[in-house]
């Protein structure tokens, strides 16, 4: 069985001390008359130094396996109290001390065990209405989907109904309002007929839920080629961030209002391309608020070149009849209130959306912004590449939707919620702390921003001194 690395180290360090005195002792017994050093005398003493310096290697192999070893712990607790659902990945006994390695499948099996706590009683629902013929909505306060079953995808349209979409994508808006207030107004479930947007009329049930939190949307049985019993769901987009106050240099890095934010356009020109494709999400602290999102495709107004639709995946048939940039730019600013921007290289995004703005005519308000290429390159300046996927692969997270605007926001979230305790172990508290460290150490990436015409300054009203 592998010995603990601790133990080595100590046994090697003894050793490699008993090698290096023995050294010295064979010189000083030969020099002491002051004879010349017999041949004999330096070979034992030469061996003894070689046995020494092979000890120190020894050393300095397993505090490095030792090392690394704890960074992986560290990597993981900051997985498990950034995401309480993130999935740690398998200890490798062939590469970790034996401490190490018990340390993390304690805290794996631990995380495991209070996921299925958590999530027991998710699964009996699932099973519950999943299994139902009825189908089955549930809707937020806004009108996004955050549960529906089987049968109720097959009434309201697969490719329309999903968790996180907009029940206004499959329903008329007026139909739906119009039985939730009657709901509301009478206490009660009320009947209702919903309009799909093909015209097709469904009969159903609405109960509005309590404090304006949504509603359920209930139809009548539904005969089915074959009933595929299932249920997706997220309650987690009925939680909304809470209000926030006009941003200070004072505010705690635990209390941060924070909009992550990413796009996807036409071209690498942040002056001349367009944007595609918004995607943003609001966060407090290291809370992501799905509920308060946008993912959102943009007509730019010009065709999309294949080498950018070779990237993102984005053509012209696919924004054809997505909103203008107006419209979604207007979402995100009342998203965006009072909220820090966070992005991966984020001038580059900003500046294109100054573009949009003046080219469209709408209003520009210059944000507090904070980019995690320059945090990264700051925490971890050795790191071979600050790109997404290695910085993904330096916490242990898993990428989905890379080159998608709303894929890429969701990992930069995550790698920014990771690098939050980091920033502490600094001594990084507060907005102040978070601002002086980004803006002012990161020299080269900003040179190398300021000489693209990127936006790279903070607003003036919040400026770092």
């Amino acid at each position: 069985m592998d010995k603990p690395a601790y133990r080595m180290i100590k046994r090697y360090a003894v050793w490699a001390s008993l090698c290096f005195l023995g050294t010295a002792a064979i010189l000083a017994a030969a020099l002491r008359n002051g004879d010349p050093v017999r041949p004999a005398a330096w070979a034992a003493a030469a061996l003894a130094g070689a046995g020494g310096i092979v000890l120190l290697g020894g050393i300095w192999r397993e505090a490095g396996r030792l090392g690394r070893g704890l960074e992986r712990v560290r990597g993981a607790l900051l997985n498990v109290t950034s995401d309480p659902n993130a999935v740690l990945p398998a200890p490798d006994p062939a590469t970790m001390p034996p401490e190490i390695l018990s340390q993390l499948t304690a805290l794996t099996q631990f995380h495991v065990q209070v996921l299925q706590e958590r999530h027991g009683p998710d699964k009996r629902l699932s099973t519950v209405l999943g299994s139902l013929f009825s189908g089955v909505a549930v809707i937020t306060g806004q009108g996004q989907v955050s549960l529906v079953n089987t049968a109720g995808r097959e009434l309201l349209g697969k490719e329309r109904v999903r968790v996180g979409t907009s029940i206004f994508a499959a329903l008329d808006r007026h139909t739906v309002l119009d039985a939730v207030n009657r709901s509301r107004a009478e206490g009660k479930q009320v009947q209702a007929v919903f309009r799909r947007l093909d015209a097709v009329e469904l009969h159903g049930r609405l109960s509005a839920l309590p404090d304006d939190d949504g509603a359920i949307l209930i139809f009548p049985p539904v005969e089915l080629d074959e009933h595929r019993p299932g249920v997706d769901f997220d309650f987690g987009l009925h939680h909304l961030p809470p209000e926030t106050e006009p941003l200070h240099l004072g505010v705690s890095l635990d209390e941060l209002p924070v909009l992550i934010l990413d796009t996807e356009t036409t071209g690498l020109d942040a002056h001349n391309d367009r944007i595609v494709s918004i995607g943003a999400i609001r966060a407090h602290g290291t809370r992501l608020y799905n509920g308060a999102m946008i993912d959102a495709l943009l007509d730019p107004g010009v065709p999309i070149p294949a080498v950018s639709t070779a990237i993102h995946g984005i053509t012209d048939e696919m924004v054809q009849d997505a909103r203008r940039f107006p419209l979604v730019c207007a979402d995100l600013r009342k998203l965006a209130a009072n909220s820090i921007i966070v992005g991966h290289n984020i001038p580059f995004d900003l500046t294109i959306l100054k573009a949009e703005c003046e080219r469209h005519g709408c209003p520009w308000h210059h944000p507090v912004f904070i980019d995690t290429l320059r945090l990264a390159a700051l925490l971890d300046p050795d790191l071979d590449g600050h790109d997404l996927e290695t910085l993904a692969g330096l916490y242990d997270l898993e990428i989905q939707g890379r080159h998608t605007a709303l894929g890429d926001a969701l990992v930069t979230a995550e790698i920014f919620f990771r690098m939050l305790p980091r920033f502490k172990e600094l001594g990084h508290r507060t907005l102040e702390d978070l601002l002086r460290f980004h803006c002012n150490e990161a020299r080269m990436i900003i040179r190398h921003q300021r000489a693209q015409g990127w936006i790279t300054s903070q607003p003036e009203s919040l400026r770092q001194p």
